[in-house]
């Protein structure tokens, strides 16, 4: 026999019930693959982060990134439970999303609900244990995501800059756990970079969901026709232009500029995520994207191998 939850969606009996599986997928385990960007900062800080008589022996940084990496996950994990009990009921008319544990009623509301208390919790006291400076990372990126889930999602570019801002928030969370200061160029890579890819989404949502864009996501009527493309042409010359610029100007990388050598894979897996928003079905979940598309796996690995021949030839 059915019920509803509190806001008079349907919900089966059988949701008042842990359904473990049900909830690891709420909590987007595939997400988790961004916060590998608190990472950068130890990778491209050679000058630095690579030296075992600055800030201790490597591993022991590696282990305080890993613990700051593992808190973003609860945080993040947090985050996208709060998103999904607050669009529960809009997610009911999506033909994808209504399909998520919240909407279709595999996960309740008050395991929901405790189980995001939890995780941004863990999340916060590790990241103040790592380094207490870390819970000011941890609780912007929180409050900003909280705005985004109450209103910002609905107002158009601050949608685009809500969700770009937690990607260079772990960048530089990453620094301060380990005590070092990237080149300010590592920022605006991340940051257009992000950008771009978030915007893809924008244009992905838009195409694929043609004249039902505006009933699956009110702001998307505002990122229709030229205005998304004309976005998203820029925000990738500003992702390709800041990257080549960073391997030549920042001050902690070859003075050989022999990172250049990078670019190649950089402008190959621009390009391929270009072509996958234009022709993939999913184009609206870019970390599938990411994991299952051969081509720009393997653009990945090469420029994460050809990166750290060239950071290990020249430390």
């Amino acid at each position: 026999m059915g019920t509803t939850d509190n806001i008079g969606g349907p919900v089966t009996q059988s949701a008042l019930a842990l359904s473990p599986m049900a909830l690891l997928k709420a909590m987007r385990p595939l997400q988790w693959v961004k916060n590998g960007l608190v990472f950068l900062p130890f990778v491209f800080a050679v000058d630095v982060a690579w030296s075992t008589d600055d800030l201790g022996p490597v591993p022991g940084l590696l282990l305080r990134l890993l613990l700051v990496a593992l808190a973003f996950c609860a945080l993040s994990s947090a985050v996208y439970l709060f998103n999904d009990l607050m669009d529960r009921s809009g997610d009911r008319r999506h033909p994808v999303k209504r399909n998520r544990p919240i909407a279709s009623g595999k996960v309740s509301v008050p395991v929901a609900v405790t189980v995001m208390v939890l995780l941004a919790a863990v999340g916060l006291v590790v990241m103040v244990l790592v380094e207490p400076l870390l819970g000011v990372s941890g609780g912007l990126y929180a409050l900003i995501n909280v705005g985004y889930s109450l209103g910002l999602k609905q107002v158009v570019l601050l949608d685009a800059f809500a969700v770009t801002s937690g990607y260079v928030i772990r960048a530089a969370a990453g620094a301060v756990a380990i005590d070092v200061t990237p080149s300010p160029w590592l920022y605006a890579t991340t940051g257009a970079g992000a950008l771009f890819i978030v915007l893809g989404r924008r244009f992905a949502e838009v195409r694929l969901a043609g004249d039902a864009a505006e009933d699956q996501r009110p702001v998307l009527k505002d990122y229709s026709g030229p205005f998304i493309n004309q976005l998203l042409m820029l925000s990738g010359a500003a992702a390709w232009l800041s990257y080549t610029l960073y391997t030549v100007e920042a001050t902690n990388l070859p003075d050989n500029n022999t990172m250049l050598f990078t670019l190649p894979l950089v402008t190959f897996g621009l390009f391929r995520y270009l072509f996958l928003l234009n022709n993939s079905e999913r184009a609206e979940a870019p970390e599938q994207l990411i994991i299952r598309d051969l081509p720009l796996v393997l653009s990945i690995i090469g420029w994460v191998a050809v990166s750290t021949l060239v950071l290990l030839l020249n430390s």
